[in-house]
């Protein structure tokens, strides 16, 4: 493949930067990823990853798209000590019951984020052309004389802050996360920063990690037990590397799981299902328990920008931020990494900021509103509400029960909320029929309809409007 240019800077080294290094890497001569963390070795935390010590994984499409990228990564994983589990070991808990998966063939990780993210990052530092500058934060962008095209970075090191240097791109990436500096950067340059849209839910989550007994629930490796729209609280727990469970739970509103052992065990046991307290209760504690809080989604609308300067682009956390439980952010990264490839391809580095956002709307817009939708079932969160959405949570009051019995139904589902199909799928005329033929079979049985996909109205509208281009089910959903 011929060079599109020199050189292009990704700033960020997590999982968003090490993706969009893959496509960037195979299209120009070399490429610099800058973080200003000292990137550990493979099974370490770090400082500019708060989230690395709780439950992190590769929902089946990010999985899918990582292996594109990457060919080979999943041996890579498992080589390392990850789990690949497969939907037959997973409980998921949503809806009042549990989805029969049986006979379905979906994947997903089972490994701290630091092992998944160490493995990645070893990939693409063999990749050739490209170098990590790690130790170094970006002070700020150069440009041409009009400040219509991004022309690099100026870097502060971390150890020494009176050192500097200036590194020149043809291309920029901002991946540095939720605290992003590309508004500000914007705004000074003379370009309308993009609008910021928050949904406030104000959770809380505690992590513990256990030794596990494999014999424990049948040997299953995966657990989810949503949070009910009449509860507050939920929980997941997950088989990791070296005989391990991650074990999240989950606070809605306030709520805040307690860290000690005992307390921790008595929150399990609470929970609407026993599959993580079974976990949980006479399990020997691996480590410290870790604390976080997420108060609010955050979504940066640069999609609606009209002007971009040329040879920049923002991705990953910088564009929309998603609570770390519903497991999106890497996939949803994962996705505009591939869009951004298939981009340069159709047309080079013109206007590549606006064009790759805009092909990679689908994939934030289906995630922002399957984890935010869930939230607006609580009459405390603030939110709209329209139509659709209540239409559609009508709707997903019989999916779920139905997928509790009929495994052609859960699929469909996972395939949503999995982010391998748009969420349209689930009203095609063939899984309607079974949805209500199910939901009919099962009245009576209460159920609350919450789960942690959450609504799927606005993404439904969504997958009516695909982008232009190719559509195929094996290249986008």
């Amino acid at each position: 493949m011929p060079h599109l240019g020199e050189h292009a800077i990704v700033l960020g080294a997590g999982m968003a930067g090490l993706v969009h290094a893959v496509p960037l890497a195979r299209r120009f001569r070399h490429v610099t990823l800058v973080d200003r963390d000292l990137l550990p070795d493979r099974r370490d935390e770090r400082r500019g990853v708060p989230q690395g010590q709780h439950i992190h994984l590769l929902v089946p499409g990010g999985l899918s798209r990582l292996e594109e990228l990457l060919p080979g990564i999943v041996d890579d994983l498992t080589a390392a000590g990850a789990h690949v589990i497969e939907s037959p070991e997973w409980r998921f808990h949503m809806g009042g019951g549990r989805l029969d998966l049986t006979g379905t063939d979906f994947r997903i990780t089972g490994a701290t984020r630091p092992l998944i993210e160490g493995v990645v990052r070893d990939r693409v530092r063999a990749l050739d052309g490209v170098e990590v500058l790690d130790g170094w934060a970006a002070r700020e962008l150069t440009t041409d004389a009009g400040r219509s095209r991004i022309t690099g970075v100026r870097l502060r090191s971390e150890a020494e802050p009176a050192e500097e240097r200036t590194l020149d791109a043809d291309l920029v990436v901002d991946t540095t996360g939720r605290g992003s500096p590309s508004p500000r950067w914007l705004a000074e340059l003379g370009y309308a920063p993009p609008a910021e849209e928050r949904l406030k839910v104000d959770v809380h989550y505690t992590t513990r990690m256990f030794r596990r007994d494999p014999a424990v629930l049948d040997g299953a490796r995966n657990v989810l037990v949503d949070v009910p729209p009449d509860g507050r609280r939920g929980g997941v727990a997950l088989a990791i590397e070296d005989g391990r469970w991650i074990v999240t739970l989950i606070g809605m509103l306030g709520e805040r799981p307690p860290a000690d052992p005992a307390g921790f065990a008595d929150y399990a046991a609470g929970l609407w299902s026993r599959d993580l307290s079974d976990i949980v209760a006479g399990a020997e504690p691996s480590g410290e328990a870790a604390r976080a809080a997420f108060p609010s989604f955050s979504r940066h609308r640069y999609d609606r920008l009209r002007r971009l300067p040329e040879g920049y682009l923002v991705a990953g956390d910088a564009v929309c931020s998603f609570d770390p439980r519903f497991g999106q952010g890497m996939t949803v990264a994962i996705i505009e990494a591939v869009e951004l490839g298939r981009a340069l391809d159709a047309r080079g580095v013109d206007r590549i900021g606006l064009r790759t956002l805009a092909a990679a709307r689908w994939a934030v817009q289906d995630a922002w509103d399957l984890a935010t939708g869930s939230d607006l079932a609580y009459p405390e969160v603030d939110g709209p509400r329209p139509v659709s959405w209540r239409l559609t949570t009508a709707y997903l009051q019989r999916l779920l029960p139905a997928a509790h019995r009929d495994p052609v139904v859960a699929a469909a589902f996972i395939r949503v909320i999995g982010m391998l199909a748009r969420p349209a799928e689930l009203m095609r005329p063939h899984l309607l029929a079974r949805v209500l033929i199910g939901s009919g079979r099962q009245t009576g049985r209460g159920v609350t309809g919450g789960h942690p996909a959450g609504t799927l109205a606005r993404s439904t509208a969504a997958g009516r409007q695909q982008p232009r281009g190719d559509r195929s089910p094996a290249r986008r959903p």
